[in-house]
């Protein structure tokens, strides 16, 4: 008898949470046509679930518009959301920090005007793609919490600051930071990501030198610092990124000589340091 209660009450609880996850998925607006039998939404487009919970939701290009609603934040099982190619305006909702389960979350390609400081409780992603929207102002600092990040896409937004913190996600292998409007100096903690193979910033006001540490990130494939306004020397410790292939470093303000360190970098397929102040004779190296 009491295997039996035990069992008829996670069965009635199973069926309370399939029900509250499909008015969640109803109240963002974007299956409001599809009907309202508990279960069913399992089977609504771009939705896969497993045990009966939605795990994945994949609307790219389909056309939504509008914001997001703050319901997204109930379907706390949820590890995949990817929302780009669509015309989503306004903020992302404060509630999406409940999703402490999500790996991945694209919002690319959309009309996003901010990130809630709630994404700090997000600890769990892996990748978060922010890439062609509208965010201004500071990169969330917040963002130096998500410890497991491996992909990091904020290019193409207007944000005018890369934090210091930065350096506190030592799994990430993609940054993307290029196309804004980045100002001051690259932190000398982008050197702690020793396990970055690509490294963009091109496009932005970024000044100061190229950190002499840059030399640390040794599994570097790709290499952009393009149009900037970076001085000074290019350090010789480049000749410890011994994997790199594309080195871009134009239109810039670097002067001084290239150095003789850049012939050991035997992997490099693409090197641009054109537009510069670059002085002397192009080494034998």
């Amino acid at each position: 008898i009491v295997i039996t209660s035990g069992i008829t009450r996670a069965t009635n609880d199973d069926s309370q949470w399939l029900a509250a996850e499909a008015k969640a998925l109803r109240e963002t607006g974007w299956w409001r046509n599809y009907r309202k039998r508990v279960g069913d939404h399992c089977k609504w487009p771009g939705i896969r679930c497993k045990a009966g919970s939605v795990v994945e939701i994949d609307l790219s290009g389909h056309g939504l518009n509008g914001s997001i609603t703050p319901q997204i934040g109930a379907l706390s099982k949820l590890w995949h959301l990817n929302l780009s190619l669509n015309s989503l305006t306004g903020d992302l909702p404060s509630s999406i920090g409940n999703l402490t389960q999500l790996a991945v979350l694209d919002v690319s390609y959309n009309y996003i005007h901010s990130v809630p400081l709630a994404i700090q409780k997000m600890e769990n992603l892996v990748s978060l793609n922010l890439s062609m929207n509208i965010l201004t102002g500071k990169l969330l600092s917040s963002i130096g919490n998500l410890t497991q990040l491996a992909v990091l896409d904020v290019s193409y937004n207007d944000i005018h600051s890369i934090p210091p913190n930065i350096g506190k996600l030592q799994r990430m292998v993609h940054l993307d930071l290029s196309n804004n409007r980045l100002v001051g100096q690259i932190p000398s903690s982008v050197s702690n990501l020793t396990n970055l193979a690509s490294l963009f910033l091109q496009s932005n006001k970024l000044n100061g030198s190229i950190p002499k540490l840059i030399g640390r990130l040794t599994n570097l494939l790709e290499l952009d610092l393009s149009s900037n306004r970076l001085v000074g020397p290019i350090p010789s410790s480049v000749r410890d990124l011994i994997n790199l292939a594309s080195l871009l470093l134009q239109s810039n303000k670097l002067n001084g000589s290239i150095p003789q360190e850049i012939g050991r970098l035997r992997n490099l397929v693409k090197l641009n340091l054109s537009s510069n102040r670059l002085v002397g004779p192009i080494p034998s190296s």
